[in-house]
């Protein structure tokens, strides 16, 4: 799989031309900033438009149906909150705890006149509002990402049901998902990676048993 145009990504993942000088606008900004600060891995900068905005864009198929705020945990150089947003997810907030992840997350959004909320913050410390879904790609093994999760919710004031969660995973889905159910029951949906084939995208829209307590 090679992007190289417009027509190439089509091939994949729908998006207006519109959409597609947006992702030109990031990718350009992104190779910018990649020369002082480390935004991605090195091994992908040849691979950005399949690893990262491909990787990111198909999540679109199941966020266009989510009308209330995303959060995407641990944003870092705005995989996969900031393509949503540029999608057409209209309440996309960014976490980001670098405070030059945040400066750039903040240059792309203007120069692509996208818009997105982003917060300096650490996941633990964000103060909660209320959320439909929680995104992250890369950040942490599936029992921390539900850690982050329920720690988020614990900052509400009433008792709050825990978001949908939606994660993008690699080859290791298998073993941590077998890890957690060994403390929660979940529904998950597993949906196939356009980018990976032994990755998974994986939907999470009920957690059972949270047996939240407090410290």
């Amino acid at each position: 799989m090679k992007i190289n145009s417009y027509n190439d990504f089509c091939l994949f993942q729908d998006v207006s031309r519109e959409t597609f000088e947006k992702f030109s606008v990031y990718y350009q900004t992104l190779i910018k900033w990649q020369n002082s600060i480390n935004l991605i891995s090195k091994n992908t900068i040849e691979r950005i438009w399949e690893r990262h905005f491909l990787d990111s864009a198909q999540l679109y198929n199941i966020t266009k149906e989510i009308d209330g705020n995303i959060i995407d945990f641990g944003s870092g150089a705005g995989f996969p909150g900031l393509i949503l947003a540029m999608m057409g997810n209209k309440k996309i907030h960014l976490v980001e705890s670098d405070q030059k992840k945040c400066t750039f997350l903040r240059e792309v959004s203007m120069l692509s006149e996208t818009n997105v909320t982003v917060h300096h913050n650490r996941i633990e410390d964000l103060e909660y509002f209320d959320v439909e879904l929680i995104t992250a790609r890369a950040l942490a093994p599936l029992n921390k990402l539900i850690d982050y999760a329920e720690a988020f919710t614990k900052n509400s004031s009433t008792n709050q049901k825990l978001p949908k969660l939606l994660f993008l995973k690699g080859k290791s889905y298998k073993k941590e998902i077998s890890e957690l159910g060994k403390r929660k029951s979940l529904s998950i949906e597993e949906f196939d990676s356009i980018t990976d084939k032994f990755g998974k995208i994986l939907y999470i829209n009920k957690i059972n048993m949270l047996n939240i307590k407090d410290e």
